[in-house]
């Protein structure tokens, strides 16, 4: 059974939690929508006749610190995303910690696409839907997926689904992009967990057991890229769902990364690709054994690299203001790590999710 905790504050409409979530719920399609589409880097995505089905306390926007690997971004939910009422009667959403039971009903219907998937019963869904237009011949996102039934629930036939469907020229029929990378495998509790309940399983290295203090899931996924390859000019639609499946009880989320959705006439990203920020550029985000940081910012930086607990594990200095430094991480254990980079002059901080495989 898990143990409840209560929380000392609650605050109307967005919830600041204890531990740096923000979380502004109740937004509107074009809201959600906009606020996928990249802004910066590679563009070429124009979106139109945004839908939302959804409790309008199970969808909203994110910002802030956590271990998610993504710090902004658009959340749909199959129970409300924020924390409610009086202590010590709290209805747990996604900000929180891990002992914090997410878990109700908002009396929302399921969806018959998701419920043909799974053949069983499904409820309280949240769907976001619009029309895009890239200009290149490929479109992607990033997210993360995670869930209150993680670890219980593995291997189990009463896992939440969700999907993100793509329709219009070259898919005969609308085909879901939540994949596992480089297979044809969704993302779902069973095919991503922590191996235990069965073997059901074989991509444990993409799962997180959450034991930070941001949120309440008990176990999510490291950041994943949804891909298609698409015909420029060319109008497609993305249907992005989630939904309780046999019952209404324990929440689950998809977490999509702010500005992330674009298109482009170059390969697609991989979770292994240079990720860019403030003049930096930190590559491989999956690596082996070398970490490489490049600065362009014309400052000197100091990072640490700390496990999920927030516990220092690395810690050194970016001697060099113009160049390409290069760690030797090796030694570093199999895991999810933050990269944490300090600017020497201005203290303003950035972070990276890494994974050593």
């Amino acid at each position: 059974m898990k143990k409840l905790y209560t929380l000392s504050f609650f605050l109307f409409g967005t919830y600041i939690s204890n531990a740096q979530l923000n979380l502004t719920p109740n937004q509107t399609s074009v809201q959600l929508a906009n606020q996928l589409v990249a802004t910066s880097g590679t563009l070429g995505v124009v979106v139109s006749n945004a839908n939302l089905t959804c409790d309008t306390n199970s969808n909203g926007l994110f910002t802030g610190i956590s271990n998610f690997g993504i710090n902004n971004g658009v959340v749909l939910g199959t129970g409300e995303i924020i924390t409610s009422g009086i202590s010590p009667n709290f209805s747990y959403g996604l900000n929180g910690i891990p002992g914090d039971l997410a878990s109700q009903g908002v009396n929302m219907p399921g969806d018959s696409v998701l419920t043909n998937i799974v053949t069983m019963p499904t409820y309280d869904a949240c769907i976001l839907e619009f029309d895009l237009v890239p200009v290149g011949n490929f479109v992607e996102f990033e997210y993360v997926f995670g869930s209150e039934e993680y670890p219980e629930f593995n291997c189990s036939s009463f896992n939440d689904i969700f999907t993100f469907h793509i329709s219009g020229p070259g898919f005969a029929t609308p085909t879901n992009i939540a994949l596992i990378p480089n297979t044809t495998t969704p993302v779902s509790i069973n095919s991503i967990n922590d191996g235990s309940g069965g073997l059901c399983s074989a991509y444990q290295n993409l799962y997180v057991t959450n034991t930070d203090t941001t949120n309440s899931m008990d176990g999510f996924t490291t950041p994943l890229i949804a891909h298609a390859n698409v015909t420029p000019s060319q109008t497609y639609h993305l249907r992005l769902a989630i939904a309780d499946v046999s019952d209404m009880i324990l929440n689950s989320y998809v977490l999509l990364k702010a500005n992330s959705l674009k298109s482009g006439n170059t390969s697609p990203s991989l979770v292994s690709d240079i990720v860019s920020q403030n003049g930096l550029a930190i590559y491989p985000t999956r690596l082996t054994q070398q970490l490489t940081i490049e600065n362009n910012s014309n400052d000197s930086w100091s990072f640490e690299i700390l496990n999920v607990e927030g516990q220092l594990i690395y810690r050194n200095t970016l001697n060099q203001l113009y160049g390409k430094s290069t760690f030797d991480l090796s030694s570093l254990s199999r895991g999810v790590f933050v990269v944490k980079m300090k600017n020497n002059r201005t203290e303003k901080v950035i972070t990276q999710k890494i994974v050593k495989e």
